[in-house]
């Protein structure tokens, strides 16, 4: 995550909606929720750019009902 931009790696290939969910340094949180229409143009990689610019945490990704490939790399924190 630099310069207000995720990249999310689709490995499984489907189009799922999801929840990109965002803790902030100071301890606010946010939820961003994509529908299928984000891996239109790409299937694989999809960019989601934040107007937030504080420092994150911790972003997760939350598929709801939707099974994942790899569950294990739905986390990402700050070093």
């Amino acid at each position: 995550a630099k310069d207000g931009v995720i990249s999310i790696q689709n490995t499984g290939g489907f189009a799922i909606p999801f929840d990109l969910n965002i803790v902030y340094t100071d301890g606010s949180k946010e939820t961003l929720h994509q529908t299928p229409a984000i891996w239109q143009a790409n299937e694989k990689t999809a960019n989601i750019s934040l107007k937030n610019k504080k420092q994150i945490k911790q972003i997760s990704l939350d598929g709801g009902i939707f099974m994942d490939a790899t569950p294990g790399d739905n986390v990402w924190s700050a070093k």
